[in-house]
């Protein structure tokens, strides 16, 4: 149910900008959208029950892993800067992964309320066209935030930001934004992780590359073995709901690969949905949990996610960074790199997975994993 409600005063003060960013206060004339709300979509286990102290009685639990709540008719006055304000539960802090309008969903850690019937509010900037909206709650690595009601502004002056990079052209899909007068931040991008890889002749220098020096956080790029494992693990069961990541900007990325793997002589990939898959869930896991590494805090290394969304390989490679803000500019970093480009123009790889996620503060992070099939 939708609730028109009046709140005179305040204004919002913006303490990360961003796609989806978190703001300090309330403000003027709001609308409130029930989670629980019949016109809103449910998946994957998401449903609602009762909370006393919630509004409308009810909050919606189960959200996390396959489960998924879409707050859908979400009107905006104008494109731009609209506040948010998630009223939620949770006994302990977790973190929700929020897509405006299907872009590249931002993880916001939301605090605990020390209790399932304890709500409390967060407030956030998201950048929304005018009109109708979807905001869609979800985390792909573990459970999120009950969700008891979002509340939106619908008058009043929007917050101010800095101009933001829309990657994709859509409202929502914002990458790192750096505020008006300060320097852009640094690109980090780590070193490329490699299996042994398919035996293949060496690339020709291709034809234009990049002159600038690479990030000064590139690592040299670990040795990558001449001959290929006679067996490679087998494959688990691949995750029952994948990441949806960004088909647009990955697509992109898979693009400008195989335009370098043209100039130096190297057969084009084919985008492999379960590299994809794996693309994705590394990038929205580092993005969710703040770590940036080819192995989770578990240990759990590239090879073994690989292995695990189902792709038997005989030789696999893996390239990450973080904070570039489009396609373009994440492949002049990798190019920029030797060991990143290595894995780009290794001409013995047949197929390609890319995922992009964006953390808290709407900062992009980049995944490429190159394999090719036993």
């Amino acid at each position: 149910m939708r609730r028109p409600v009046l709140i005179v005063g305040g204004m919002a003060v913006v303490t990360v900008v961003a796609g989806i960013a978190v703001a300090a206060s309330a403000s003027a004339g709001t609308t409130t959208y029930e989670a629980e709300a019949s016109v809103n979509s449910l998946a994957g286990g998401a449903h609602a029950v009762d909370c006393g102290r919630c509004s409308g009685g009810k909050r919606i639990t189960g959200i996390g892993a396959e489960g998924v709540l879409t707050i859908t008719g979400v009107v905006a006055e104008k494109d731009g800067p609209t506040r948010l304000a998630v009223t939620y539960t949770g006994e302990r802090a977790r973190t929700a992964q929020i897509s405006v309008n299907g872009a590249v969903p931002t993880a916001i850690r939301f605090p605990g309320t020390r209790g399932t019937n304890r709500p409390a509010t967060l407030r956030l900037t998201a950048t929304l066209k005018s009109g109708d909206n979807n905001l869609t709650f979800g985390n792909s690595v573990g459970p999120a935030p009950d969700i008891d009601k979002v509340v939106i502004t619908t008058d009043g002056t929007p917050p101010t930001t800095a101009p933001t990079a829309t990657a994709s052209g859509e409202p929502g899909a914002t990458a790192t934004v750096t505020p008006t007068g300060t320097a852009p931040p640094t690109l980090p991008t780590s070193p490329p992780a490699t299996s042994p890889a398919p035996t293949s002749p060496a690339p020709t220098t291709p034809s234009a590359s990049p002159t600038t020096k690479p990030p000064a956080t590139t690592e040299p790029p670990t040795d990558t073995p001449t001959k290929p494992p006679a067996t490679s693990p087998a494959p688990t069961t691949p995750p029952a709901t994948p990441p949806t990541g960004n088909a647009a900007l990955e697509a992109e990325v898979v693009r400008i690969v195989n335009v370098e793997r043209a100039k130096a002589n190297c057969p084009a990939l084919t985008a492999d949905d379960k590299l994809t898959t794996a693309a994705r869930g590394h990038s929205a896991d580092m993005a969710a949990r703040n770590y940036f590494s080819h192995t989770t805090p578990e240990g759990v290394e590239f090879a073994t996610r690989i292995t695990n969304a189902g792709y038997r390989w005989s030789g696999a490679g893996e390239n990450i960074a973080k904070g570039q803000r489009t396609p373009a500019d994440v492949m002049t970093s990798w190019m920029n790199s030797a060991g990143h480009k290595a894995n780009i123009l290794n001409c013995g790889f047949k197929n390609i997975g890319v995922g992009v996620a964006a953390d808290a503060q709407g900062s992009l992070v980049w995944t490429q994993d190159f394999a090719s099939p036993r």
